[in-house]
């Protein structure tokens, strides 16, 4: 017969699925979820689905271009509200601007060839996205999409940069960029190889902690089993088979744990 604190373990093992389960939902990104709302504001300008906006200094319920130098004040894509899943705007508002979710969006190869993964900023023209570098200190999203010369132009910037349309992850935020410096190399790499794209500092760290919380659960869980099995084991030798038996669903516990904790970080960094 096993010990009272082999029982103990057991009883326990429905609570650990409970926790391995929570460690998973909490690391699914509320990226994964719908396109969110799309809201409506007013301009003074015509502005095309796809350009970059600012809200206007001069009213919240206004949108404007985004200065090429103030890459700070990036807002949101115009887009067709024909692309919304819902639209909240009133009377007198016909721009909607998406801040979230998954919309084209102008951009220039004015700063090099886009990769599918790459973030985007505001480029030297008004209101034109393009490949975000360490300098500047907000994006708009990541690139679904690449975009070269060769890809199609529907027209030029000034500077004779081509320009072009192309699917977009909107996610305004600060530049990840201007934080690698905080991140090792080989942290790093070892990160975007498993995601295929870039990954932002907070993102990293976070799927980091997680790694380790999930080994540090996974090997309490274990160790507490294998320990619990052997003074079972050493105060009645006559129960080592349910001990064993015990034992090897703790194991499976524990290897259950670690894989939930995998999966998370996989999702964290991917999507």
């Amino acid at each position: 017969m096993a010990s009272p604190s082999f029982r103990v373990s057991e009883l326990n093992i429905g609570r650990l699925l409970i926790v391995s389960s929570a460690i998973f939902l909490l690391t699914v990104p509320l990226t994964a979820f719908a396109q969110s709302f799309v809201s409506g504001f007013s301009s003074k300008e015509a502005l095309q689905p796809g350009m970059v906006v600012a809200v206007s200094k001069d009213s919240k319920t206004s949108v404007e271009l985004v200065p090429g130098s103030e890459d700070w004040r990036i807002y949101g894509v115009v887009i067709d509200p024909a692309d919304a899943t819902a639209v909240v705007a009133e009377e007198g508002q016909n721009t909607f601007v998406a801040t979230n979710g998954r919309y084209p969006v102008l951009v220039s190869i004015e700063n090099g060839i886009i990769e599918s993964g790459d973030y985007l900023s505001i480029s030297s023209t008004d209101g034109i996205a393009a490949k975000a570098g360490t300098g500047q200190s907000k994006i708009i999203g990541h690139a679904l999409e690449e975009y070269s010369s060769r890809s199609a132009v529907l027209t030029q910037t000034a500077s004779g940069s081509a320009v072009g349309r192309i699917l977009v992850d909107i996610t305004p935020g600060k530049n990840p960029l201007r934080s690698e410096t905080l991140v090792p190399g080989p942290l790093r790499r070892t990160a975007e190889a498993i995601a295929g794209k870039n990954v932002s500092a907070v993102r990293l760290y976070g799927a980091l902690a997680i790694f380790l919380f999930t080994i540090a659960v996974a090997g309490a869980v274990l160790w507490v089993g294998v320990r619990s099995g052997i003074i079972a084991i050493g105060r009645n030798p006559l129960s080592r088979g349910s001990a064993y038996k015990a034992l090897a669903q703790v194991l499976v516990v524990s290897v259950l744990i670690f894989a939930v904790g995998v999966i998370g970080v996989y999702l964290l960094l991917k999507l």
